[in-house]
């Protein structure tokens, strides 16, 4: 699988999109794509800065940025937050 389908949640303007993101991607690497996609996703509204990050919605863990999502056992539906 090349790609998976998660729900990531943005608490600033407490609205949530679906995204695929890479399998094969460093957790870092998502991130910054999230971090040049997100002003379009939230229509400019949550702009990310150097210190946004990926966490697990339902625990609040912080994803290691060294690990993909696949060492991480995300899946499709996996419920992300980006702060």
């Amino acid at each position: 699988m090349d790609k998976i389908l998660v729900n990531i949640y943005f608490p600033a303007v407490c609205r949530s999109y679906d995204v695929y993101i890479p399998c094969s991607a460093e957790i870092s690497d998502i991130t910054g794509m999230l971090k040049n996609i997100c002003g379009e996703l939230t229509e400019y509204m949550f702009i990310a800065s150097e210190n946004s990050l990926l966490c697990d919605r339902n625990t609040g863990n912080i994803l290691d940025i060294n690990l993909t999502p696949e060492e991480l056992c995300l899946i499709n539906g996996s419920k992300l937050m980006f702060i």
